[in-house]
């Protein structure tokens, strides 16, 4: 039987400008699993390089990771069309009722940094 689970929190980031100083400051202690671009957009998927067992954590590590970035790097973050925190779960039959939980500090981060939230539920796998 398959169990409802945290898996991780994905920043999904989407600009028609370039983010290569942002992606390159980020990767110094993130892991990048996504990075192109074409001639309208350049898309990146960054995860943070932890092991965190809850969203807030993790999404409190991404946070520390963008307000240390260089200058540069800010200035590409606010040209950003799309700054999200993507949170993963593996959906599942147990247990009944399963919950994490945001702390209003967190959001408050979140929203001071014009980032959103978006939540991912993957299927369970027969």
């Amino acid at each position: 039987m398959s169990e409802i689970q945290f898996l991780n929190v994905d920043l999904e980031l989407e600009s028609k400008q370039d983010i290569s100083a942002l992606v390159s400051d980020l990767k110094k202690n993130a892991i990048v699993l996504h990075y192109d671009q074409d001639d309208y957009r350049q898309l990146a998927r960054i995860e943070a390089n932890t092991n965190e067992l809850t969203p807030d954590k993790a999404i409190n590590q991404l946070c520390e990771l963008i307000e240390s970035c260089s200058k540069a790097a800010l200035k590409q973050w606010l040209g950003c069309t799309k700054r999200t925190f993507d949170i993963g779960f593996n959906s599942g039959k147990s247990p009944k009722c399963f919950s994490q939980a945001l702390q209003a500090d967190t959001l408050l981060r979140i929203s001071a940094i014009g980032a959103g939230i978006e939540i991912t539920i993957y299927p369970v796998e027969e």
